[in-house]
């Protein structure tokens, strides 16, 4: 997933955004998943930037303390009901079964 959302972050304007979909059944797996991949590509993307450049940015970001999962409201919430009512906004998708309609459970 990290690498097909950077390699469309560099040649954006050349090809439509990929609609990537990481779905498991624990929201807390989904939420962490989906920070460590925002992290990553964070990451990726001040490869670029001079030493300087990194100091001022520091500077000026600011740290999160530690928040309790439970504490936050669903992030899932803001997520149509259909996948054709989707946008380019919403991808990369990190959800849960019960967010598209799958209870995870195997076929008896």
């Amino acid at each position: 997933m990290l690498g097909i959302q950077h390699a469309w972050g560099l040649q954006s304007s050349a090809m439509p955004k990929p609609r990537q979909i990481f779905v498991t059944k624990s929201r807390v797996l989904a939420t962490k998943v989906e920070e460590y991949f925002t992290k990553l590509l964070e990451s990726l993307a001040l490869a670029g930037y001079t030493h300087e450049e990194l100091k001022k940015l520091k500077a000026c970001s600011t740290e999160a303390g530690l928040i309790d999962v439970d504490d936050v409201p669903d992030d899932q919430t803001g997520i149509p009901q259909r996948y054709s009512a989707l946008e380019d906004k919403h991808f990369p998708l990190f959800i849960t079964f019960d967010k598209v309609g799958i209870d995870g459970t195997p076929e008896a």
